[in-house]
């Protein structure tokens, strides 16, 4: 009688399994991550876009200040508030139009009111709040 024929050695599905298991558990991680990345960008309030135009606006102003008084002699120029007004969503996130109201001061004129018309957009990053400030048209 002839011999029987040698039977391969059954193979282990373990290894499959687990592959299988940590491909689903990746494509699970990655599914939540980038939904939770998706979501978190674009959830910048009205409130908080008036908050940091408000602080923006404010530095702006200040900067300016120092700049036009710090090359004249005696003339002290101050910001004296920041008042906001139109809000509106953009597509990129919010634009605010805001006031700075400024108090130019000299010695032989006294104290000059003035105020700027600025505008501020405010857009989320995954870093925060980016302010972009410039001169209302």
């Amino acid at each position: 009688s002839a011999p029987a024929p040698a039977t391969a050695p059954k193979r282990s599905k373990v290894p499959i399994i687990l592959a299988a298991v940590a491909g689903a558990l990746v494509l699970i991680a990655i599914a939540i991550g980038g939904t939770l990345w998706f979501v978190g960008r674009d959830d910048l309030t009205r409130e908080q876009a008036q908050r940091e135009c408000r602080t923006a606006m404010e530095r702006e102003a200040d900067q300016r200040a120092d700049r036009v008084g710090g090359g004249s002699d005696g003339v002290l120029i101050s910001v004296t508030g920041v008042e906001l007004q139109d809000t509106w969503e953009t597509d990129e996130g919010w634009s605010v139009n805001g006031t700075a109201s400024i108090t130019m001061t000299t010695a032989l004129i006294g104290q000059t009111p003035t105020s700027v018309g600025l505008t501020c957009e405010a857009v989320a990053t995954d870093d925060g709040v980016r302010t972009t400030v410039k001169n209302r048209l």
